[in-house]
């Protein structure tokens, strides 16, 4: 972020999946930029770990996507704007993934990929979006994945879930404009996170190689992905709603 720097100061967002990878990653980056962030995650050691980079812009909630319903994301929602103000727009990197091949497909955890990636998602959105906890002409980023665009080998509830993501932003975004809101979808390629780390233990090492030879500028760090939604909820991008960023390396172009 050297080249391009972001101004949000006096400017309210929340980022879920905040403790770790690209959520952790961006709620730095927006106060950094002097925003006040609100960080929900699950875990609550991670993000206190967080907050101590900026404990005066950085406010913590500890919030399972699987389990919340409409009234907790309302309780956590009232208490940032009742010490901030209205929020400025959102970020959901909230995501799961694992392998569920036909072969060896598992009901209850594909279940849950979907209900992390695009219900939790629904949830989120739902919640901040109401006029009491909105300020009008937000913005919204909520994280999809290229398994969306081409369909990753032995996941295709991770798949799925994404391509969701991405329909649904389509529809979202001819309801949200009412109020001048925004709302757009990421889908990074290949991140080293703790996640895709997790995925490399999965699928082996020829099938890792595999895809790192597959991306023309080298695999994506969080860092990578985090300026362009940091663009997104910037006022620059208040033309852009409804669409789909991809971010990969050039994976997808195929240029390899």
């Amino acid at each position: 972020m050297k080249d391009v720097k972001f101004q949000f100061d006096n400017k309210n967002f929340v980022v879920v999946g905040a403790s770790s990878g690209m959520g952790r990653q961006i709620t730095l980056n927006l106060a950094e930029a002097g925003a006040h962030v609100l960080a929900v995650a699950r875990n609550e050691e991670r993000l206190q770990e967080v907050q101590k980079s900026f404990p005066d812009l950085i406010e913590v909630q500890s919030l399972d996507v699987l389990e919340a319903c409409p009234e907790d994301w309302d309780r956590v929602l009232c208490e940032f704007v009742a010490n901030h103000g209205k929020i400025h727009g959102g970020v959901y990197t909230a995501g799961i993934t694992g392998m569920t091949a036909l072969r060896m497909y598992d009901d209850d955890f594909a279940h849950r990929i979907l209900d992390t990636s695009f219900f939790g998602m629904t949830r989120f959105i739902q919640g901040m979006a109401k006029k009491k906890h909105a300020s009008k002409g937000s913005s919204y980023v909520v994280f999809a994945s290229t398994a969306a665009h081409y369909g990753n080998r032995g996941q295709f509830a991770y798949s799925g879930a994404k391509g969701a993501v991405c329909s649904a932003v389509r529809s979202l975004a001819k309801e949200l404009y009412r109020d001048q809101h925004r709302i757009n979808s990421i889908s990074p390629g290949w991140v080293e996170t703790d996640m895709s780390l997790k995925s490399r233990d999965e699928i082996g090492a020829d099938r890792v190689k595999e895809i790192y030879d597959s991306y023309p500028l080298g695999v994506g760090k969080p860092e990578d992905v985090s300026p362009m939604v940091l663009f997104l909820l910037s006022d620059a991008a208040r033309w852009i709603t409804g669409t789909d960023i991809v971010v990969d390396g050039g994976s997808l172009a195929g240029m390899n």
